[in-house]
């Protein structure tokens, strides 16, 4: 995770603000400051899955999530959200979403898929993208949820299950899919490469390097091979950045980190990950089974990709309708004499959106990914190699390779409508908006805090 080092470029020095204007890194609003405690409280919980395996009943993350609506309305950040670029494609493709359910297959289950899930998504990112008022309070919720995936680490291995399928999974809850739970996990390796870049001791350092292996072999004991290609592509990424130094520390260090989990990886795991470049596995470990249902899934997932562009295609503007993938494919199967469908999401998100939501939605899912990507990029070309604005540098770099992994990964799963994207794209969000005024203070040009005015919703609340 080690960001190149380069000659510090020169800011762009901007005019000298007029007294009185109001900067991002002063003071926030009653609402926001507890809205903004209670996200931090729930991107913990959601990521790190607590209550998946304790304590259950208390209901802590739902009622949590009401609460930051309310204070996501009161102080008016969801307008905040709105104004930024990422924020405009998130409305674009939630319209879009919802203009998808009236040509839907089954309007009822698109209705509840809205509600149910992807409305919940967007109010996260609003909240996110929204609710920190500073570059301080972006990074405490990097560090929440940097910390909630060491925890889901943790649980994965004390409560996790490799029962029938010899893959590491969650018994109950979202990680219940391993190919979930390997993504997942994977995420938290950039994060934890964030703490160790800003680590001032060695025993700091140490503990972040201990938690991102620790991290890597509990996502190889996962199986999903989605997982091992978006980590391949996290290593090249890394590797492209880094100096000639680097490159070689990067060489060495995978090399040995790579042989190590290799040897403490279950064989017929290793089979699996054999399935994916051949159609058998090159070496047979004694567990035929799983290396034919590797295969198998393969194959079944070819099929359902070609599916799911075929029905883009045949409803190129609002798709089948939300969540109606499965319906389309079942109706599909019948009418080729067979009893039934696979009943199996399309494996893919971007043709999961696509195939559903029609290419306009496909547009603003990738837009939104892509100016995630291109904000984080932004502001580390803009601050690397300033030792003033080094941690900016190295949290714009490391939410960066998190979106990498993300857009790599969802090639192989679908999970276009769940929290992941909307967290993480918050975040760059609330990163592009905050950073400015952050690189001001720093280098003298700002002029003293004022406080931030949140919008409000009436001259009542504003009283």
């Amino acid at each position: 995770m080690t960001a190149a080092s380069v000659t510090p470029q020169p800011f762009i020095i901007r005019q000298q603000e007029a007294p009185g204007s109001v900067y991002s890194y002063g003071d926030t609003s009653a609402f926001q400051r507890l809205g903004f405690g209670i996200l931090i409280l729930y991107l913990f919980l959601i990521y790190s899955r607590i209550f998946d395996v304790k304590f259950s009943s208390l209901h802590i993350p739902g009622i949590s999530y009401r609460v930051i609506l309310v204070m996501v309305v009161l102080s008016g950040s969801f307008l905040t959200a709105l104004k930024t670029n990422i924020g405009k494609a998130m409305l674009g493709l939630t319209v879009w979403f919802v203009l998808a359910v009236p040509t839907s297959l089954w309007k009822g289950g698109s209705v509840q898929l809205l509600v149910g899930s992807w409305l919940p998504s967007f109010v996260i990112f609003l909240a996110t993208a929204g609710l920190a008022g500073n570059f301080a309070q972006c990074r405490r919720a990097v560090s929440a949820v940097t910390w909630a995936f060491f925890v889901l680490m943790l649980i994965a291995n004390l409560w996790g299950s490799t029962e029938e399928t010899g893959r590491l999974f969650l018994p109950h809850g979202k990680f219940s899919n391993p190919n979930e739970m390997g993504q997942a996990l994977l995420l938290g390796i950039p994060l934890w490469g964030l703490a160790l870049l800003n680590a001032k001791t060695a025993v700091t350092k140490a503990f972040a390097a201990g938690a991102m292996v620790a991290i890597l072999l509990t996502a190889s004991k996962t199986g999903s091979r989605g997982a091992l290609v978006g980590f391949g592509v996290l290593l090249l990424c890394v590797f492209w950045r880094s100096s000639a130094g680097g490159k070689l520390k990067i060489v060495i260090g995978g090399a040995i980190l790579l042989m190590a989990i290799a040897g403490a990886m279950p064989k017929k795991l290793l089979s699996r990950y054999a399935t994916l470049s051949e159609e058998k596995g090159v070496v047979n470990y004694g567990d035929d089974q799983l290396e034919a249902s590797a295969i198998t899934s393969t194959a079944s997932r070819i099929q359902l990709l070609r599916k799911s562009i075929k029905y883009t295609f045949q409803h190129p503007l609002f798709g089948v309708g939300p969540g109606m993938f499965v319906v389309a494919e079942d109706a599909d199967a019948i009418a080729a004499g067979l009893r039934h469908g696979t009943w199996q999401g399309t494996h893919n998100s971007y043709t999961q959106v696509s195939s559903e939501l029609g290419i306009p939605g496909f547009i603003f899912y990738v837009l939104v990914i892509f100016l995630s990507l291109r904000t984080t990029a932004r502001i580390y070309r803009k601050t690397r190699g300033d030792p003033r604005v080094q941690d900016i540098a190295n949290i714009a770099v490391c939410l960066n390779y998190v979106l990498i992994v993300y857009a790599v990964t969802v090639f192989f799963d679908y999970i276009a409508y769940s929290s992941m994207l909307s967290v993480f794209s918050g975040l760059a969000a609330a990163l592009g908006r905050t950073v400015e005024a952050e690189i001001d203070r720093r280098i003298g040009l700002a002029p003293k805090p004022g406080p931030v005015h949140f919008p409000v919703l009436s001259p009542v609340l504003a009283g």
